[in-house]
């Protein structure tokens, strides 16, 4: 269980341009209940690629991710702080987003049971996405399906449908990122809400797996989990996926 935050825009932006310091240092904030590891993926307009960082420390009170919420202005970035799924442990390689032939992945959800799972994918997918994780088996099946000439578009809708139709109430909820597009996948209808204590941030009761964008006039756009201020904001609709292109904001909207 995790948190996500991605934008994409035709110039070169920041998070803390688009919503502002405050809501960025609570957002980040957040790494302290979700404080398995922390990462982030970007698009690298100079060498023409998806670059990425992470790092399996808590990402609260980490400037890295500050000067990555707040100075490093790109065309797209997303952002990933990891809350582990028991019993899957805290390495580098389980930390997100995921990132192989020019893609990036961030996940929050889960789908069990994980033994089951991994019989959809071989020993060597899963050896070269790297992780142990329910996250990097299902990237590895999105890999496949690029692989094989799917869109990415496509590739990511066939894997959410399959695992919709094979496993009791999976919670999906995706960013994608490549030098193109962000895709956006909210599917997690039915999936039972984290157990957790002490002080939350808002709406961390009810409304974990909430999905909320916001478009901006110069057709920047920003998406984010629960946990935010979110005023100004849309609701994704569940059951959804999103593709939002780099250039010029246009969006493609899927139901599941």
């Amino acid at each position: 269980m995790c948190r996500l935050l991605g934008f994409i825009s035709p110039t070169p932006t920041t998070a803390a341009d688009l919503i502002g310091v405050d809501e960025c240092r609570q957002w980040q904030s957040m790494g302290t209940v979700h404080d398995d590891g922390w990462g982030t993926a970007w698009i690298d307009t100079r060498a023409e690629a998806v670059a990425r960082f992470r790092t399996p420390t808590e990402g609260a009170d980490d400037p890295r991710l500050a000067r990555a919420l707040d100075a490093e202005a790109v065309d797209g970035r997303i952002c990933h702080l990891r809350m582990a799924t028991t019993g899957l442990c805290d390495l580098e390689e389980n930390t997100h987003p995921f990132l192989a032939d020019g893609v990036a992945m961030a996940h929050n959800g889960s789908v069990h049971p994980i033994e089951r799972l991994r019989e959809f994918v071989s020993v060597a997918e899963i050896d070269e996405v790297g992780g142990t994780t329910d996250s990097a088996i299902i990237f590895a099946l999105v890999l496949r399906r690029l692989r094989q000439g799917e869109s990415l578009l496509n590739a990511v809708t066939g894997t959410v449908r399959m695992l919709r139709s094979d496993f009791d109430h999976p919670g999906i909820n995706l960013l994608f990122l490549n030098l193109t597009e962000m895709i956006v996948v909210h599917a997690t209808a039915g999936t039972q809400v984290p157990y957790l204590q002490g002080p939350l941030p808002p709406d961390h009761h009810d409304h974990y797996y909430r999905m909320s964008w916001r478009r901006f006039p110069d057709k920047a756009m920003i998406v984010s989990s629960s946990g935010l201020d979110h005023k100004g904001w849309n609701l994704i609709e569940q059951n959804t996926i999103m593709r939002l292109t780099v250039a010029d904001g246009a969006e493609t909207i899927i139901r599941l």
